[in-house]
């Protein structure tokens, strides 16, 4: 009997490792959707996430391809913006308390992040994470490949990018 409960165990946590899998899978899937159509991400980090911003009228945003950050503080930043430059908060709620870096508005006053131009949720903010990860951190310099991959064949924007090796 012991047996067959240490078979049952191991089987369980496979079937939870699976089932992160799937879900972070899902999330990226999810971020992507919302990179590509929701947050304007693309006009401040570029379309490929190396900091090269796809609006010139935007500020530049970080390079994402070389990020150490891990899901949940790219989440936070998300959510949060980060006080004191351009990158915008995108949770309707931030700095009314403390969910953001445990701080808020009446103690970081003039820092306080712009507004982003959509509100986006905690699900919003995982899968953008999720995507991130996946698809910019440690991936080195973009390529056309991964361009098409991203925007499609017919994408102009793909031409500015080399083709991989």
């Amino acid at each position: 009997m012991n047996g067959f409960r240490a078979l049952g165990g191991a089987f369980a946590a496979l079937c939870l490792i699976g089932t992160a899998g799937i879900a972070s899978a899902q999330d990226a899937n999810f971020g992507r959707s919302v990179w590509l159509s929701q947050a304007n991400c693309a006009d401040c980090h570029g379309w490929l996430g190396d900091g090269i911003n796809e609006d010139p009228r935007s500020p530049k945003g970080a390079d994402l391809r070389v990020t150490v950050l891990d899901a949940a503080q790219l989440a936070e930043v998300i959510l949060c913006g980060r006080p004191g430059t351009g990158m915008p908060h995108f949770d309707p709620r931030a700095y009314t308390d403390d969910r953001c870096y445990g701080l808020t508005a009446a103690a970081i006053g003039d820092a306080i992040p712009p507004a982003g131009a959509q509100e986006l949720t905690a699900r919003h903010a995982r899968g953008l994470a999720a995507f991130i990860l996946a698809e910019f951190v440690g991936k080195g310099a973009p390529t056309r490949q991964e361009c098409v991959a991203l925007l499609g064949p017919d994408s102009q924007t793909c031409n500015k990018y080399p083709s991989a090796p």
